[in-house]
């Protein structure tokens, strides 16, 4: 049995082997090349096309670590810290073996645009704010990714603007890590649970989900609706 697609069925037992042929084939093609952490890339990049840091990886290469593009939120001072930028990520076929880690974009107007890449135990993070005086909502698009073993999920949006795209994304094995951590106070909330592969905003919508795959080698698991794609309340 194959897993779902962001249509909402079964895909063919055919489009099934199809998608893990193909991620075969990216880690046959990415033996890994060490070209340190992703952050070091990150930093090297200037602006390009629009974007304030046009970051364009290797074919082949493994990149490390996660990446948080944005203000982070002081629980002391209840103050945003820092500033967003808008960012494209042009994966090339690389590998970003983000050990546990998050590409987050927080908390800030911006774009994050990312494709073409594989990524081991991590996730891709839109995470926005929708206060009284102030709203924050990120946006972009996430096309054309392999998640192998993502942490948590593969996508989550929540708070972010309406209109990410997320398309032609192949998801395997999302991991349960227990319940995900409630919005800005860091503590856990039963009611987000985690490993499901793609995770959207409940309160926001409007999202463009396109011909994703999501499979798990669990069958009981890979039967479950909910392990594929789901809806979160923002609030926890």
């Amino acid at each position: 049995m194959g897993g779902y697609d962001s249509r909402g069925g079964l895909p063919s037992t055919w489009a099934a082997w199809r998608g893990a042929s193909a991620l075969a084939a990216a880690f046959l093609a990415a033996v890994p090349v060490s070209a340190g952490t992703l952050k070091e890339c990150f930093d090297r990049a200037g602006p390009a096309q629009g974007y304030d840091r046009y970051v364009v990886l290797e074919t082949g290469v493994t990149y490390t670590g996660g990446l948080w593009i944005g203000p982070t939120f002081n629980r002391i001072s209840g103050q945003f810290e820092g500033r967003g930028e808008s960012v494209r990520i042009v994966g090339n076929g690389a590998i970003l073996d983000l050990e546990g880690g998050e590409i987050t974009l927080a908390y800030c107007d911006e774009r994050l645009d990312l494709d073409d890449c594989v990524i081991v135990g991590g996730n891709v993070r839109f995470r926005g704010y929708d206060g009284s005086q102030v709203s924050l909502r990120p946006t972009g698009s996430v096309r054309y990714v392999t998640f192998w073993r993502p942490h948590d999920y593969a996508v989550r949006l929540f708070h972010s603007g309406p209109g990410i795209q997320v398309e032609r994304c192949l998801v395997v094995d999302a991991v349960d890590t227990g319940p995900d951590f409630m919005y800005l106070n860091g503590e856990q909330g039963d009611l987000l649970p985690t490993g499901a592969s793609f995770a959207l905003s409940l309160q926001v919508g409007g999202y463009e989900l396109y011909d994703n795959w999501s499979w798990h080698s669990d069958s009981q698991a890979n039967t479950e609706r909910l392990r594929h794609f789901v809806s979160l309340c923002d609030y926890g």
